[in-house]
């Protein structure tokens, strides 16, 4: 049968675009024709790759720079007459948007129509073909919604042949506000999917959170919590994963509690399987869950989930006290006794994440796909498609056959004629246009899948190369290493090895056909670092190295690589007292008795010495007094001054900062407290520690008026709005 999802963005991110993904995906693997209608196109391709077998059909354009823009979409000057005011996408309809989603529903040939917000809904009741069956979903719940919403959707349910939750206690709320309604009112859980990412080892000594830094999701009680933790536990870390605009003031909560060294927030990153795997634990300290996708998608990854019992998704996912743990909701104190009862036991910990794994496999997509389809049976739809008996045979045209058998014989000659340096000239006068086709490389689009191994070895499988000869180059400048790609029963597969000499700075990985020369770019669908997570900088041979393989901004694998003589690696930065404090071990070389630690103002001759180093061993302590730094202070009003930190032992210049374990830009995860100081004129003077982008420490250095610090109260009481377009569906 033919089943189509009405989005309005699903070009976007956010839950309801990642289930409807999910759900989709898996009645396409299971034999229907399926297709995801996007009442708006924002980008050129979707944020999350559909499966195989879902079609996206956009039907407004709303990418101004694009030549298939429509002005007539102008919601400000022409909003929308038919959607729901009230719902989040609103702002961004118009009358165009009106009439591109009544004629798709007029037109539209499906027998299963499926809407997947309170607006759209509200349409489909509306103008929804009666051919088909009209099924609305609901990925929040009713309490969520704002009166009008809750008015409008309530009404239109009772047109629509089934509506779906995501919660059975949400189920039950519908079916008390609607007594008089005879639509089917059902709970289908979010399905989702096995990551294809080793899980959690259980050893790194990490708490994992990831969702929006939005009010609801009460990370401030999550933050106040860690704090007992870290007074029982200061060896456990908290990385929180996810964009918003809570995020300046939960990063300021952090730093006014003396956090920054255990809690990190680390961004929005995607794939966020990976990132699950880091850890050995997951929390979710939300106020109120639809449903917690986030909650199994940890499960997946092997982590036992502490969660407070809020409504509706938590309790009914997480069995107290075998898979993870409920807490009471607004209980900081609770919540953490519950992280140290999992972090003091082992042996614990490890049961409830074998229970949590099995757990999750009850909420996969094809789980969700299965009850999907047993509702549209019993709502009288169509049944499982039959898959045909006989392949059916199409026959080709005499000049396609034609063509093709003469450019199985051609192209080979004009490809080695291109890599003539005599003939390629002439060949592209000649034939421009099948010159660059050529050069073009069809079928040779390689994906990298990447993962770190415990040994601190890097291996890239690649898929999309169509052939066993090939080989893998990563570049810096200049200089090449160049890997053999080896067969795998499902990929080609290199190991870019420990003894592999890498010179500091970003290396990019391009995959090479040795029978042309053909060379592209790595496309990195996922790379793995949860073995790096803790790991120092070693020294191979002569030189402090560090690599960690990442996905660049424009989707591409490469490897940040660290490599010098000899190095600090900071453990804490401590800006309390009158002098900057670090601590940080030495690796590559021994320390002397006369180590001085030098503070050098950028673009400037102009430094200055502390000679307060304490050695111990390989473990080094030093601290540069802040009226260093005051004194010379010439930056005003919003000019600063940047002044780099190294240590000079002897002839010898070694470099400070915080280059191990898998984070490559440590300045946005690991900010310091900054501190003020009197200077000699009496003005206050910034002191402000930070990681450049090559994850060296650095100190930015301006008179201010100091600001005052802000508390968890101004956290707690910010209030967000709870729909963005970046998260809409």
């Amino acid at each position: 049968m033919k089943i189509s999802f009405l989005l309005f963005n699903a070009y976007g991110i956010g839950g309801t675009i990642r289930s409807t993904m999910n759900l989709a995906g898996a009645l396409a693997g299971a034999g229907h024709e399926v297709e995801i209608a996007s009442v708006v196109r924002t980008r050129e391709h979707p944020a999350l790759n559909p499966a195989p077998g879902v079609r996206i059909l956009p039907l407004v354009e709303a990418r101004r720079g694009s030549a298939a823009f429509d002005p007539e979409h102008d919601p400000a000057a022409s909003p929308s007459q038919l959607y729901l005011r009230a719902d989040g996408p609103y702002a961004h309809s118009s009358t165009l948007t009106d009439r591109r989603i009544v004629e798709w529903l007029n037109r539209t040939d499906a027998d299963v129509v499926v809407g997947t917000r309170p607006g759209i809904n509200v349409l489909l009741a509306e103008y929804g073909p009666r051919h088909a069956l009209r099924i609305g979903q609901e990925h929040l719940t009713h309490s969520m919604h704002k009166p009008a919403i809750q008015s409008a959707q309530d009404k239109a349910i009772a047109a629509l042949d089934a509506f779906v939750t995501v919660s059975y206690a949400d189920a039950e709320c519908y079916r008390d506000a609607l007594p008089g309604v005879d639509t089917e009112i059902r709970c289908i859980p979010n399905g989702v999917p096995v990551p294809d990412v080793a899980a959690s080892t259980g050893r790194n000594k990490v708490v994992v959170a990831a969702g929006r830094l939005i009010s609801v999701k009460n990370y401030a009680l999550l933050i106040e919590a860690f704090g007992y933790v870290v007074a029982e536990r200061p060896d456990w870390s908290l990385r929180l994963y996810g964009r918003g605009r809570l995020a300046g003031r939960l990063r300021e909560q952090v730093m006014a509690a003396g956090l920054h060294h255990h809690v990190r927030l680390m961004g929005a990153v995607a794939p966020i399987e990976p990132e699950w795997s880091k850890g050995s634990i997951a929390a979710v300290s939300s106020n109120a869950e639809s449903f917690g996708m986030t909650l199994v998608e940890a499960m997946h990854a092997g982590l036992p989930v502490v969660a407070t019992d809020c409504p509706y998704g938590p309790g009914e996912i997480i069995d107290d006290g075998r898979d993870g743990y409920l807490v009471q909701p607004g209980d900081p104190k609770a919540f953490a006794a519950a992280l140290l009862d999992l972090i003091e036991d082992d042996e614990r910990r490890h049961a409830m994440a074998e229970a949590a794994k099995a757990k999750a496999l009850t909420f996969t997509p094809q789980a969700a796909a299965e009850r999907f389809l047993a509702l549209v049976a019993e709502l009288g739809g169509p049944g499982t498609p039959e898959p045909a008996s006989t392949p059916v045979r199409v026959r080709r045209p005499v000049r396609s056959v034609v063509r093709e058998r003469v450019g199985t014989v051609v192209r080979p000659v004009l490809r080695a004629s291109l890599r003539s340096p005599v003939l390629a000239p002439a060949v592209r006068t000649l034939m421009p246009g099948r010159a660059k086709r050529l050069t073009r490389a069809p079928g040779f689009h390689p994906v990298a899948r990447t993962r770190a191994t415990p040994d601190g070895d890097i291996v890239v499988d690649i898929t999309g190369v169509h052939t066993p000869q090939a080989a893998l180059l990563l570049r810096q400048g200049d200089d090449t290493l160049r890997l053999p790609l080896r067969p795998e029963p499902e990929s080609l597969r290199a190991r870019i090895g420990r003894d592999h000499v890498l010179g500091e700075g970003e290396w990019t990985v391009y995959v090479e056909r040795t029978d042309d020369g053909v060379r592209r770019r790595a496309h990195s669908l996922t790379v793995e670092t949860a073995e790096l997570v803790g790991r120092a900088p070693e020294l191979i041979g002569d030189q402090v190295t560090s690599r960690i393989p990442r996905t660049t901004g424009t989707g591409h694998l490469s490897v940040r690589t660290w490599a010098r003589p000899a190095h600090l690696e900071i453990g804490t930065v401590d800006t309390g007292g009158s002098a900057l404090i670090v601590e940080g071990r030495i690796v590559g070389r021994p320390l002397g008795g006369d180590t001085v630690v030098v503070a050098a103002r950028r673009g400037e001759d102009t430094a200055f010495e502390s000679a307060e180093v304490v050695v111990s061993g390989d473990h080094v302590w030093f601290s540069v007094p802040y009226a260093d730094f005051a004194e010379r202070c010439r930056a005003t009003g919003e000019d600063r001054e940047l002044w780099g930190l190294h240590l000079v032992d002897g002839d010898a210049r070694i470099p400070v900062g915080r280059i191990g374990g898998d984070v490559v830009e440590r300045k946005g995860t690991d900010p310091v407290p900054p501190a003020y100081h009197e200077g000699a004129g009496g003005q206050q003077v910034r002191i402000g520690p930070y990681f450049t982008a090559t994850n060296a420490l650095a100190v930015t250095v301006r008179e201010v008026t100091p600001p005052s610090q802000p508390g968890r109260d101004a956290v707690v009481n910010a209030q967000a709005t709870e729909v963005r377009m970046s998260g809409v569906g």
